[in-house]
């Protein structure tokens, strides 16, 4: 697999471009069609920041701790649990720490419903209530998760007058106005705030800052609920439950997926050219110089790296190569992987949640919108966030596997930690800001300091470097309404194709964004074999 001589030989149908998820959900099922694809990884091993990472010696995880995005539909079809992926269904799902003691994610809408209406009277049916118009806006706007979208201006014409103001809302207007409209406690206007803001340098009093509650509403929109356990049937939840073996192990069942269907796989060639050739793309050449052939690329990476650095002016033409590789990539990611010799304990658990449970879900570090905002507010400044907003998962909990016996892996993103730094710079600033995020996270877990037996982090310039990551951007650009739907990346590259013909996107840059789900892959491999039944 790893042979160049033998691989620049073959006769390939595809080649993918960058080994994260979506190029590996790409080449499953391009490799499912019966077509041969060669999968190329600019690094020694795959998934990207879904990738399994060695942090501390016997201490490993991925970079992202998103246990259940990943889309169930994917896992069924590419029976990925034949290929060993197994997950636990842990209830309740996450705790989210506020003042007034811990919220608990339970799977029953009944425990969640009590939760809110001790917040504030009523907040349940209006919490309830606005998620369910969201879900009509989301069933009027001909959007769907598994299509090229529209513009937002066609997307806009089928929504119905009395869902206009919400449409307004949720597009042109804030976050912040959206859920003081609409819910009344500090608490559930911030569960919403983490979900819609996830990563992002976009504060809640910002226009369209509220586009990220339709995630899931398009979402459901573009096909039914599984079944009762979907995970997109409670906004809270996102997960199938977590994967044994943490995130790397849905890399690793896609790999062999991949194999299984006759792919070809080269890790550690990162592609420096995009071949081109009488109009169209006809192969990549690596940065040592080893030429790869066929009459279709997928470019899974950021597309302002494709366009940018990969890609002349003839092959897709100057105004738009200019305006994708002038997409900002505001990032402000921040890994923090701690090393522990036993759980913590959390404060606040309501009397009916046991400490086990606790340890076993994401929690998510954000008590209020007003703190969301001041952390944002701070990473917009080019400072560090003075109380940063985190989630995490102790993932030893449900595969002690990945923590040497005995011992426990805390696993965190945190944000706001700017690219770029005003007043301070990187590395020097790690040290400081990893100290910022286990002071936050003591106040939720007391005893952390006493368990804690290592520490790693990896500040916002080691994470583009480590993973190519531009700025540090998770999402591969901003996920906000003017960057969504029919302008990601760009108008002329908003269907998964390119001006060049044979040069297809994928990737958290195309549509319907950056977060795990697997589902620009899918789709992008879908309009290839599309266009090549087409064309027979």
């Amino acid at each position: 697999m790893s042979n160049i001589a033998d691989i620049s030989t073959g006769a390939y149908d595809a080649i993918v471009v960058g080994g994260g998820h979506n190029g590996l959900v790409a080449t499953a099922y391009l490799a499912k069609a019966g077509l041969r694809p060669l999968l190329v990884e600019a690094r020694p091993t795959l998934g990207g920041p879904c990738g399994t990472f060695e942090f501390l010696p016997g201490y490993r995880c991925a970079f992202t701790n998103s246990p259940g995005s990943f889309e169930p539909r994917f896992i069924a079809e590419l029976q990925l649990e034949q290929f060993g992926l197994k997950f636990v269904r842990v209830d309740p799902t996450v705790v989210h720490p506020f003042p007034r003691g811990a919220f608990i994610g339970w799977r029953d809408r009944d425990r969640l419903a009590a939760q809110f209406d001790a917040y504030a009277p009523g907040e349940a049916e209006r919490y309830f209530d606005l998620l369910s118009d969201l879900e009509e806006l989301g069933r009027h706007l001909g959007a769907s998760m598994f299509e090229p979208s529209p513009d937002l201006v066609h997307a806009a014409r089928g929504v119905p007058d009395h869902l206009t103001g919400l449409f307004d809302r949720v597009m042109c207007g804030s976050l912040r106005q959206l859920l003081d409209e609409r819910l009344r406690s500090e608490e559930a206007k911030a569960l919403l705030g983490m979900l819609a803001l996830n990563a992002t340098l976009t504060p809640p009093s910002a226009p369209g800052s509220a586009v990220g509650l339709m995630m899931r509403p398009i979402s459901l929109a573009s096909y039914a609920a599984l079944d009762e356990d979907d995970p997109r049937r409670a906004a809270l939840r996102g997960s199938t439950g977590l994967p044994v073996g943490g995130m790397g192990a849905i890399i690793d069942a896609l790999e062999a997926c991949c194999l299984a269907h006759g792919a070809t796989i080269l890790k550690g060639a990162p592609v420096a050219r995009i071949l081109h050739a009488s109009g169209r793309a006809c192969g990549v050449v690596t940065a040592t110089g080893n030429e790869f052939r066929a009459p279709v690329v997928l470019s899974a990476i950021n597309p302002k790296t494709l366009f940018g650095k990969m890609l002349d002016d003839v092959a897709v033409g100057a105004d738009v190569r200019r305006e994708i590789s002038a997409v900002p990539m505001r990032g402000s990611a921040f890994k923090l992987v701690l090393a522990l010799d036993s759980f913590p304990r959390y404060a606040g658990l309501p009397t009916d949640v046991q400490q086990a449970q606790a340890a076993q879900v994401q929690f998510r570090i954000a008590p209020s919108l007003d703190y969301i905002e001041r952390a944002i507010a701070d990473g917009l400044a080019g400072r560090l966030a003075e109380r940063p907003i985190m989630w995490g998962l102790m993932l030893s909990a449900t595969s002690p596997g990945l923590a040497p016996a005995g011992h426990q892996l805390l696993s965190v993103n945190a944000w706001h930690a700017p690219y770029t730094l005003t007043e301070e710079s990187w590395p020097e600033a790690g040290e400081r800001f990893a100290n910022i995020c286990i002071d936050e996270l003591s106040n939720y877990m007391p005893d952390l300091r006493q368990r804690l037996v290592g520490l790693r982090y990896l500040n916002p310039i080691e994470i583009e470097g480590e993973l190519g990551l531009v700025q540090s951007n998770i999402t591969h650009g901003d996920m906000l309404p003017n960057a969504l739907f029919g302008a990601r990346p760009h108008r002329k590259a908003h269907d998964y194709r390119t001006p060049l013909s044979g040069l297809y996107l994928s990737g958290g840059g195309t549509w319907p964004g950056g977060y795990v789900t697997g589902i620009p892959g899918y789709n992008a491999a879908n309009t290839i074999i599309n266009d090549l039944n087409s064309k027979q």
